[in-house]
């Protein structure tokens, strides 16, 4: 059989590599943690504030990061910061120091004075 130039397959070869219009498997979409954030050991979103400070917006970094840790000041000193080991930013040239940027942001925070949102009242109970 002589086959024109652009078809360089037999045509049952999509059946042995399971490929065309017959494939009934779809992709399956998983929703995973990144590795630094699976290792944290604090449980933190790192990849959300992180993306706030790194574009400059520090108060809003800040206010990210307290929603899951309060203590940032506190945390980036004392941080033995396991998340650097599972970076994947570590493979291409260096792991990003975490701790640091926690440690920049809180004191960021006590130096210019900004405050956690106070707490929604709640009407019906009374102390």
């Amino acid at each position: 059989m002589d086959k024109p130039f652009a078809i360089t397959l037999n045509p049952g070869s999509s059946l042995a590599n399971h490929t065309g219009s017959w494939r009934t498997a779809r992709p399956v979409y998983l929703d995973r943690l990144p590795p630094c954030n699976n290792q944290c050991p604090a449980g933190e979103d790192i990849q959300g504030w992180l993306f706030h400070a790194e574009s400059g917006n520090y108060e809003a970094a800040w206010r990210h990061l307290t929603r899951d840790n309060p203590f940032a000041a506190i945390m980036g000193r004392v941080c033995y910061h396991t998340c650097e080991s599972a970076c994947n930013r570590g493979k291409i040239d260096e792991a990003v120091g975490i701790n640091s940027v926690e440690r920049f942001l809180g004191d960021e925070a006590i130096k210019r004075g900004w405050k956690f949102a106070a707490p929604a009242r709640n009407p019906a109970r009374r102390c």
